[in-house]
């Protein structure tokens, strides 16, 4: 390696992404159930205590989207289109039987999360036992998760946004160990390639950037003066598996991740299996 290229190399390193918290607008939330009028009423009520620690009422403008207010898909694009939220509250397998089963989100959010740049906040289906008593506290422990956390300010601003004062937030990578091996057995049959260095300094470049980005992050919410506590958790690992086996632990009441990738119509890769399998997890997919 010429000097040219190990001082390119030096100074890349040593520039860090910091987070700049920017606060994202919630002032306006339309919920949308399959329910009629009177029961959907209820589940306002419910939602809207749920969330009250972290959407005041007096900053927040509620709207409701009921059983005859759409009949297919494109009824409800338009719903939202008409009330243009910052914020759409709904539940897995609306309008569908499918709840039953863990298969899916069902037609409506799989359209929803892709159509709208509007976040949206996926409870549990309301007949999933648990549910109801799951809305009547607010949640407390939000989780943040990225395979790629570095740089990923919309995400930290809107878990930050979620979690309340003397809540926890926890930034979670994981860097997917079968993908990682991979590139490293490529490097390995590179005879000009020292495989032992690379093992060793691309595994700590890839948790070291994480780490120093949820350092900053961790600083700049500490100055903001949310009064929240932030965690950072980076390792290698199984994405699923290990994600699953930490909201476990943590007893995180809230995950947030991104829906949508830039070059794909369907959903983010790492969201989809996270979403339909942590079936009592309410999820914000932004």
């Amino acid at each position: 390696m010429s000097t040219v290229d190990q001082f390119e190399s030096v100074f890349r390193a040593a520039a860090k992404t910091i987070y700049v918290h920017e606060k994202p607008s919630l002032g306006k939330v339309l919920l949308v159930t399959d329910m009629e009028n009177a029961e959907a009423a209820m589940c306002l009520q419910k939602v809207r205590t749920f969330l009250e620690k972290v959407l005041p009422e007096s900053e927040t403008e509620w709207a409701l989207v009921s059983q005859d207010d759409f009949e297919n898909v494109k009824d409800l694009l338009d719903k939202v289109e008409e009330h243009r939220p910052d914020l759409i509250v709904t539940y897995r397998n609306l309008k569908s039987e499918a709840w039953r089963w863990p298969y899916s989100l069902g037609e409506h959010l799989d359209v929803l999360t892709q159509v709208t740049s509007t976040p949206v906040l996926v409870l549990p289906h309301p007949n999933r036992q648990g549910t109801n008593d799951f809305l009547e506290r607010s949640p407390k422990t939000v989780m943040a998760v990225s395979g790629h956390l570095c740089g990923e300010g919309k995400l930290v601003g809107y878990s930050s946004a979620f979690t309340p004062t003397g809540g926890k937030l926890k930034l979670s990578h994981v860097e997917d160990e079968a993908t990682l091996e991979r590139y490293l057995d490529a490097i390995d049959k590179i005879p000009e390639l020292d495989s032992e260095v690379a093992r060793e300094t691309i595994l700590s470049r890839l948790l070291k950037d994480a780490k120093d980005f949820s350092k900053s992050a961790q600083t700049v919410l500490h100055e903001a003066g949310l009064g929240i506590e932030v965690e950072c958790h980076a390792k290698v690992g199984s994405r699923l598996e290990d994600y699953k086996k930490l909201i476990e632990h943590d007893h995180v009441d809230l995950l947030v991740m991104h829906a949508k990738e830039d070059d794909q119509m369907a959903m983010h890769g790492m969201a989809h299996p996270l979403a339909v399998e942590l079936r009592s997890v309410p999820l914000l997919l932004l």
